[in-house]
C-alpha cells in the first residue's frame, strides 16, 4: 500500500524528525558508555551506578504525564522548549560530576526534561491515523541515523577525550536545537472539543482501557529489557576489547536496528499491529536467550543485533498503536501515560541490572526472556480499540506478513 504526504505534512515530519534525531544523538552518545562511566566512577557501587542508569528514567515517569497535560492547555512547542532546557541543565552537571553522588542528582535533573510523549502528540496530531506508521518510520529513519553516528562516535570520543566530554557535546545539540525549535517550527494546539465527561473521569476511564494496557505493559517491559542490556552489555563487551573499539559493536547493531524498523514499521499499516510485534518480540527474545547459553565477542554481538532489532521495530508501533485512540482532546495524557510506563521500564531495569551485576548476566538475561515471552501472549489479545481488525481472532493463523 503507497502512503502519500502532503507538501505540509513533510514538513513537519522533517521538523518533528529534526528534534528527534538531535534528541536521540545527544542520548546516544551517552548511553553506549554510561554504564562503564557509571561503575567506575569514584564512589560508585554496583547498585549506585544502577539507580544512576535509573532515575532518569524514574524522574521522566513522574513528570511525563503532568508534561502532557501541560502540553494540551500550553502548546506542544512551549513546553518541548521548556523540557529540552531542563535537560541541557542536567546533562551540563553530568559531565561536571566528581562521584556517583553528583552523577545520580544530574541524571535525576535531566529526567525532568519530560517531553518525549509532548513530542509524539505533537507528531502524531499532525497526521492522518492511517498515515502515521508510514510517518513514523521516516522520523525512524533520521532517528535510526542518529543512533548510528552516536554508537560510532561515542566509544571514539570517549576514548581519546574521556567520556565526560561527551556529555557537554550533547547539552551543546540539545542547545542549538532549543534555538532551531524557538525559529523553525510552528506551534500546534489540540483543536479537539471539550469532552462530554468530567475530565478526571475521562483519564480515569484511560487507565482501565484493556488496550492501553496492554500497549503499557509492553512499552514498560521493553524499555525494562532495553536498559538491562544497554548496563550490562557495554561491560561484557569491554572485557573483551578496548573501549575505543566497541563501535565495531555498536554499529552493526545500529545500522540493522534502524533497518528492521523503517521496513517493519511501514508494514505495520498494512498488516497491523499484532502481527509486527509479535516479529519483534520473538527477535528481541531470541536475542536475550544467546548469551544465556554462550559467551563471547561474537555471541553478544549476535545477541544485541536480534534483540536491539526488535526492540527498533516495536519502537514506533507502539506509540502509533497508542495514538489511535479515539479521545483527541487527552492525547498528550495519553501518550504521556504510555510514556511514563516506558521510563517506569527503563528506570526500573537500570536498577534491576545493577543489583544482578554481582549474580551473573545470565539470571540477568534469563529474567529478560521470561518477560519478552509474556509480552507476546500479551499483543495478541490487542484489538486496536475496535477500530479495526488487528485483533486476536486472526493473528494466530497469520502472524507473518
Amino acid at each position: 500500500m503507497n502512503i502519500s504526504f502532503t507538501k505540509h505534512e513533510k514538513s513537519f515530519i522533517a521538523g518533528i524528525g529534526i528534534i528527534l534525531a538531535v534528541r536521540t544523538l545527544g542520548f546516544s552518545l551517552i548511553t553506549p558508555v554510561f554504564s562503564i562511566y557509571s561503575t567506575e566512577i569514584p564512589g560508585s557501587t554496583a547498585t549506585l551506578a544502577g539507580i544512576a542508569v535509573g532515575i532518569f528514567s524514574i524522574t521522566q515517569t513522574i513528570l511525563q504525564v503532568p508534561f502532557g497535560r501541560l502540553s494540551d492547555a500550553w502548546g506542544r512547542k512551549e513546553t518541548t522548549i521548556l523540557g529540552f532546557f531542563i535537560f541541557l541543565v542536567g546533562t551540563l552537571l553530568g559531565g561536571l560530576a566528581e562521584n556517583i553522588y553528583i552523577l545520580i542528582v544530574s541524571r535525576f535533573i535531566a529526567g525532568a526534561g519530560a517531553v518525549s510523549a509532548v513530542t509524539m502528540a505533537w507528531l502524531t496530531e499532525g497526521i492522518d491515523p492511517g498515515k502515521r506508521n508510514s510517518a513514523l518510520s521516516y522520523v525512524g529513519i533520521a532517528i535510526g541515523t542518529a543512533v548510528i553516528l552516536g554508537f560510532t562516535f561515542s566509544p571514539l570520543i570517549a576514548g581519546r577525550f574521556g567520556i565526560p566530554f561527551i556529555f557537554y557535546i550533547s547539552a551543546m545539540l540539545i542547545f542549538f536545537l532549543i534555538l532551531y525549535i524557538l525559529c523553525g517550527l510552528q506551534n500546534h494546539r489540540p483543536q479537539s472539543p471539550q469532552p462530554a465527561k468530567p475530565e478526571l473521569s475521562a483519564f480515569r476511564e484511560l487507565l482501565c482501557n484493556r488496550d492501553l494496557m496492554r500497549l503499557n505493559f509492553i512499552g514498560f517491559i521493553g524499555h525494562f529489557c532495553i536498559t538491562s542490556i544497554f548496563f550490562i552489555m557495554p561491560i561484557l563487551i569491554k572485557r573483551e576489547m578496548d573501549i575505543s573499539e566497541m563501535w565495531k559493536i555498536y554499529v552493526p547493531v545500529a545500522v540493522v536496528g534502524t533497518s528492521a524498523m523503517y521496513y517493519f514499521s511501514r508494514k505495520a499499516d498494512s498488516k497491523g499491529t499484532v502481527r509486527i510485534a509479535c516479529i519483534a518480540l520473538l527477535l528481541a527474545l531470541t536475542g536475550v536467550m544467546i548469551p544465556v547459553f554462550n559467551a563471547g565477542i561474537i555471541w553478544y554481538l549476535a545477541s544485541f543485533v536480534l534483540f536491539y532489532s526488535g526492540f527498533c521495530i516495536l519502537s514506533p508501533v507502539l506509540p502509533a498503536a497508542v495514538s489511535r485512540h479515539p479521545d483527541n482532546y487527552l492525547k498528550g495524557s495519553i501518550l504521556g501515560l504510555f510514556n511514563s510506563s516506558q521510563f517506569i521500564g527503563s528506570g526500573a531495569g537500570g536498577i534491576f541490572s545493577g543489583c544482578m551485576l554481582g549474580v551473573g548476566h545470565q539470571y540477568l538475561f534469563g529474567t529478560l526472556a521470561a518477560l519478552l515471552l509474556l509480552c507476546w501472549f500479551c499483543i495478541i489479545g490487542f484489538k486496536d480499540f475496535d477500530n479495526s481488525g488487528d485483533g486476536n481472532f486472526d493473528v494466530m493463523r497469520h502472524i507473518w506478513p
